[in-house]
């Protein structure tokens, strides 16, 4: 397998093979955004996946998280550094990642968390500011009719987001979602703040039009997703009321 080799999602949507999580690429004809930087020491490989799909880290014009665990934002402060893009996370992310304080650790077990937050805390990379908080429904336009919809799906950590690409109808989830063997599961427990918040976002995403899934550890769900969330988990009929409003 060629690491720096892109995996082509659907049109103008790639992922690259990250250190401890995939970057997903997606163009527009204003230019490029990543969702995620994956974990620290992973621009050489952004920047290697890039330049195989013709672009360059200059092109990138907005960098998303899609939550802060490391494994997704080891890598952000330098990226936004080397390409000057626009940093974009959810409203309650950021607190949660912002220079100067100490980073919750991922792990809900307070014995693994006390024995590896000397560790954990040298793995964050907060940019020196973020340009942009985010609420669910938000758009970032990527020229014509590429964009990405803001879907707050929070559980995994309090500001976890999913992106809608569009047209493609291609939804981003990061860890919102695993898919082990080609079984469709809820994010993953040990590092989940909230498993009941968790699935009222899962009820959420079975709302959406939406043709395939992407994931930061797995691979993509090529099409029905739509069909294999709803067989999965059931009909959204009862969302919590935080999601009716958020």
């Amino acid at each position: 397998m060629n690491f720096f080799k892109p995996i082509y999602i659907a049109p103008n949507i790639h992922q690259l093979r990250a250190i401890g999580a995939r970057v997903t690429v997606v163009k527009g004809s204003e230019g490029v955004a990543l969702v995620d930087t994956g974990g620290p020491g992973s621009t050489g490989a952004i920047t290697s996946g890039l330049k195989a799909l013709g672009l360059s880290l200059a092109q990138v014009r907005w960098i998303v998280l899609t939550h802060y665990h490391p494994d997704h934002s080891g890598s952000l402060g330098r990226l936004a550094q080397k390409t000057g893009a626009q940093v974009a996370m959810h409203t309650k992310e950021w607190p949660l990642l912002s220079p100067g304080g100490v980073t919750p650790s991922p792990f809900n077990n307070h014995v693994l968390a006390r024995l590896t937050e000397p560790v954990v805390q040298q793995l964050y990379d907060p940019p020196a500011k973020v340009d942009r908080l985010l609420e669910n429904g938000d758009e970032l336009s990527l020229g014509g009719s590429e964009k990405l919809v803001v879907v707050h799906t929070p559980g995994h950590t309090p500001g976890s987001i999913s992106l809608l690409a569009m047209p493609q109808r291609v939804l981003i989830v990061g860890d919102a979602l695993m898919y082990r063997s080609r079984k469709l599961g809820p994010p993953a427990p040990g590092v989940t703040q909230d498993a009941t918040l968790a699935m009222d976002s899962v009820h959420k995403m079975i709302a959406l039009d939406i043709e395939m899934l992407c994931f930061s550890h797995f691979p993509h769900m090529r099409s029905g997703a739509k069909e294999a969330l709803r067989r999965r988990f059931g009909s959204p009929d009862i969302l919590s009321s935080t999601n009716k409003t958020d």
